[in-house]
């Protein structure tokens, strides 16, 4: 595990933290299951990322704060839509949570990246022995 899947683990735990409700404020049934739903699977995301960070694992973990991080942005014209409504349940500030999910979103990205572009040890990079070298038994 790269230093990249850590620091996303850990953006993901962070975000997952400021998206929890404390409060109900009357809303609908709805609006709290995504509010717990959505920190429930920035956690989930966040332990798949420290026991096996594998490329979808890493992709999820970009589009789940990424689609936190537009309801923060757009939320507010859209009084109506639940999804905007469960993060305004949010137990952080809405420009910390939406600080949070952007950070988690950018991290994972990069951990993405860097999964995807580095080689894999012992797979395409193996030294091949030089030619008329005796090679050991099997």
């Amino acid at each position: 595990m790269t230093w990249s899947s850590w620091s996303a683990a850990v953006a993901l735990a962070v975000c997952a933290v400021v998206h929890f409700p404390l409060r109900g404020d009357g809303f609908a049934l709805v609006p709290h299951a995504l509010a717990v739903g959505l920190p429930v699977l920035c956690t989930a995301l966040a332990l798949l990322l420290v026991v096996r960070p594998g490329v979808l694992v890493l992709a999820a973990s970009v589009a789940l704060p990424s689609a936190l991080a537009g309801t923060h942005a757009c939320g507010g014209p859209f009084p109506s839509d639940v999804l905007s409504r469960a993060v305004g349940l949010a137990l952080a500030p809405q420009w910390l949570a939406g600080a949070a999910a952007v950070a988690a979103a950018l991290l994972a990205l990069t951990a993405l990246v860097v999964r995807v572009v580095s080689p894999f040890p012992g797979r395409h990079w193996a030294v091949w022995p030089v030619p008329g070298t005796p090679r050991a038994p099997d």
